[in-house]
């Protein structure tokens, strides 16, 4: 019988956080249940045991609660312009680790993958310093996600593949920030489909409890908010005529896409009792891939 390749990553004894223990364990799962999805639930498995196997140092934000409530009340996330003082050599050396980690994996081993020399030529760039992770930090803090991906096209890097690693560098820290700033946001109305914490589009969202209220989670710092029910993150429209929902027939109730007719975005939603731990919102998203496939092929997308 082949070795299921994020059984090896269990076996890793190194200190690793239980929630991301047991998105591991639901990874496995998955790609049992799966075979199709195997790869990427490695590649998922691989970046988790990564990014939360320790404590990342985590900058403090001098923001007091009137400054706080004055930023939220005009619809500027809590971090925007706030002097984040970061650590540049982890960002630096954890960048490296998380393509080392991809580098391992059965499926880059290959020395003529073209994933394997993406990956080499990044974190060579990265550990030279022609790709600098610290500044592409700042400029995803100041609203500027963009930036990262134009410096490696410009230096022939995987621009994708640079965005999607320096936000799995970033999440850690920026999650334990997210839970410093948690106490200024209460009983504050945060009423955007953008991150309240960070200003970035949310990851997918959460239909909480008996009553399905909709929470939407961040991909950068897994905060958590509520919106309406009916509700476009990405345009702000609110009628039931522009919103609507995508579905696999035996999942109706646990997994949708929520579709816009104005601006044609979606966002995909889970039903769940309680919040999901942050390692697991990359098992909900892997489970709900085939809605992806759905809403793309009805000509919905991502905003931007």
């Amino acid at each position: 019988m082949p070795i299921n390749p994020i059984s090896k990553l269990l076996d890793r004894r190194k200190p690793l956080r239980r929630d991301a223990e047991q998105a591991l364990t639901q990874l496995a799962r998955l790609s049992e249940q799966h075979p199709d999805l195997a790869e990427v639930a490695a590649t998922h498995a691989a970046l988790i045991r990564v990014a939360f196997r320790e404590a990342p140092p985590v900058p403090s934000v001098s923001l007091d609660a009137v400054a706080a409530a004055t930023k939220l009340q005009g619809g500027v996330p809590l971090l925007r312009n706030e002097q984040l003082r970061l650590d540049a050599a982890w960002l630096q050396g954890r960048y490296q680790q998380l393509c080392e980690a991809l580098l391992d994996l059965p499926h880059t081993r290959s020395s003529t993958n073209l994933s394997r020399t993406a990956l080499q030529a990044l974190q060579q760039a990265v550990k030279r310093g022609t790709l600098d992770i610290h500044a592409a930090a700042i400029d995803i803090l100041t609203g500027d996600p963009y930036s990262i991906g134009q410096r490696a096209e410009q230096l022939n890097l995987d621009p994708e593949l640079a965005a999607t690693l320096a936000r799995w560098t970033l999440l850690p820290v920026l999650e334990q920030v997210a839970k410093q700033l948690e106490p200024l946001r209460q009983n504050l109305v945060w009423d955007k489909g953008y991150c309240p914490t960070c200003g970035s589009w949310p990851m997918l969202a959460e239909r909480r409890g008996m009553e399905h209220q909709i929470f939407l989670r961040c991909g950068l710092c897994a905060s958590s908010w509520q919106v309406a029910n009916i509700f476009c993150p990405f345009c702000n429209a609110r009628t039931h005529f522009d919103i609507g929902y995508l579905y696999d027939e035996s999942q109706e109730a646990e997994q949708r896409a929520m579709t816009c007719e104005r601006c044609h975005c979606y966002y995909k939603a889970v039903a769940t009792l309680a919040t999901i731990p942050t390692p697991g919102l990359f098992v909900a998203d892997l489970e709900t891939l085939h809605l992806d496939l759905i809403a793309l092929e009805r000509a919905y997308g991502p905003p931007g």
